[in-house]
């Protein structure tokens, strides 16, 4: 049913209507009345599902079912009941805005970056709706971008040899045995968190010195292999000795993560604005520290894309203080010369 106020605009409404059922194939029709809820429920029946992959490539299914579910119930505890036609920019941006406010379980800020994970799902969602003809445009091509990956980007804290130092020591404490030898993979080869907790020992080559990181728990599927440093093949002999030596067991023994353990060990280390990803980002700086080409720092972090190992590569205080002495080089200013000197060399 269209109301109209006379028999021109009805005309019009007409027109309207019959090319848009052309142009769905008459899908139109029946979306008029879908709502939000509706399709959510056809979504998740139809693409969330453990993530099914051929010859290591993901081609159907999501990653993380949990996680899936998470955004989805957020997402329509906000749209729910709404005509799925009827939902437009601004009521996307006023979804964010209110994500935002809301406080997580631990009543701590939500993170831009949890929030636009949740628009990324509502995204693809509206997708769907729009290629089956049941919307016939995405409210998201209606206005500015509403998914800034650079506004969730924080700065990591790159870690001193000194503070690395404290932080490992921290984690020696009898009551996290399990953690010394975790925080060292991260530190010695970049790996992920999750990359770390998967590795079994069938992944592991300690004749040649060699890890290997499965396809299948990468983020990027793509499988790497990344050398033991001198210490960190010590430690993970130590644990291949005391393990049960089957090729299928985990390495390090935990599948859950490593938050209120490495939370306590930061602490006890005065490190509390380190987090475990930083310790993947202090690898990556003492990489090209050391000389190490960015495009071999991204084969090891495994990056597909340079930018992406760009963004890992912090400057810590020691590059900026040789950042400093370099100019004062160029300068002719020597070390010892006070900033009296330096000031009237500038004027």
């Amino acid at each position: 049913m269209r109301r109209a106020e006379n028999r021109t605009q009805a005309r019009e409404i007409i027109r309207s209507v019959l090319a848009e059922i052309a142009e769905t194939s008459g899908r139109s029709v029946d979306a008029s009345r879908m709502t939000f809820d509706d399709l959510a429920v056809y979504f998740e029946r139809h693409y969330v599902f453990p993530a099914e992959y051929v010859e290591g490539r993901r081609v159907a299914g999501v990653r993380s079912v949990a996680t899936a579910r998470s955004q989805l119930k957020a997402l329509r505890t906000f749209f729910g009941k709404r005509r799925l036609r009827s939902i437009a920019y601004e009521d996307i941006r006023g979804f964010r805005t209110t994500r935002l406010k809301e406080p997580t379980r631990s009543e701590k800020q939500r993170s831009i970056a949890s929030v636009n994970r949740e628009l990324s799902m509502l995204r693809r969602i509206l997708r769907l709706a729009e290629t089956q003809g049941w919307i016939l445009k995405s409210p998201f091509s209606c206005g500015d971008p509403l998914i800034s990956i650079a506004d969730e980007r924080r700065r990591e804290r790159i870690l001193t040899r000194d503070e690395e130092a404290r932080l490992l020591q921290a984690c020696e404490h009898p009551r996290r045995p399990h953690l010394l030898p975790i925080v060292l993979c991260a530190l010695d080869t970049g790996f992920r968190q999750g990359e770390i907790l998967s590795l079994r020992w069938r992944d592991v080559d300690l004749e040649n010195g060699i890890i290997t990181v499965n396809a299948f728990n990468t983020k990027t599927m793509r499988e790497r292999q990344v050398a033991l440093t001198s210490r960190l093949k010590t430690v993970i002999e130590r644990l291949y000795e005391d393990s049960m030596k089957e090729p299928d067991d985990l390495v390090f023994g935990i599948t859950d993560n490593v938050k209120r353990s490495f939370s306590t060990a930061r602490h006890a280390a005065g490190l509390d604005d380190v987090r475990f990803h930083g310790l993947r980002h202090t690898a990556a700086t003492r990489l090209v520290a050391a000389h190490i080409p960015l495009s071999e720092v991204g084969r090891v972090l495994g990056h597909t894309q340079a930018n992406t190992t760009y963004r890992y590569v912090n400057a810590n205080l020691e590059t900026v203080r040789r950042a400093a002495a370099a100019l004062d080089a160029f300068h002719g200013v020597a070390p010892t010369e006070k900033k009296e000197e330096v000031s009237n060399s500038i004027h």
